[in-house]
């Protein structure tokens, strides 16, 4: 890679029911958090900042622009794997909804996007960054399976590290790649 990137996934949100996950919004816990991670100066030296089309995603990264007067460019290549309008009533299912699309990319579980092609989405995404921009850092903020489908590709993870990576991986939580 050219650029340095620091992959970021949304702050919490508020769970709505009604609306798909695509619609939901940061909750006042989620704004506080990302308050509290980008006053750390830790991302002070960002040259871009991208993120996906989801209005989750352009909250977040909101107050590193306000924080470090930058720009924020939008690229629906990094929105989140498409999950449908679908809720799924309890975490159990849900993760096990998940499970099945990091073991079977090809397939879709419950008509979510299939896991290959969200990250061939995001592949291309990346792919614009790299033609676009050189010795950058670029602050990229997305989701969490669609990152986790990125990075386990970047590292070459089987299944259930993948997995287990999304687990853990928390809101406003951030890793670095070059």
């Amino acid at each position: 890679m050219k650029n340095t990137y620091v992959l970021f996934r949304h702050a919490l949100t508020t769970i709505d029911k009604t609306q798909p996950a695509d619609k939901w919004v940061i909750s006042e816990k989620g704004i506080k958090q990302v308050c509290k991670t980008i006053a750390s100066g830790k991302f002070d030296d960002i040259d871009i900042i991208v993120c996906s089309t989801e209005k989750k995603a352009i909250q977040t990264a909101f107050y590193l622009s306000e924080r470090i007067g930058k720009d924020i460019k939008l690229n629906p290549n990094f929105r989140e794997l498409d999950r449908g309008d679908k809720f799924v009533k309890n975490k159990e299912n849900y993760e096990t909804l998940v499970w099945r699309t990091f073991n079977n990319p090809t397939e879709s579980s419950f008509g979510w996007e299939k896991a290959k092609e969200a990250l061939t989405r995001f592949q291309r995404g990346i792919k614009r960054l790299e033609n676009s921009y050189s010795n950058k850092k670029i602050f990229l903020v997305s989701h969490g399976i669609i990152l986790t489908l990125f990075i386990a590709d970047y590292y070459n993870w089987d299944s259930k590290k993948t997995f287990e990576y999304w687990r853990d991986l928390g809101f406003c939580d951030s890793i670095n790649l070059q």
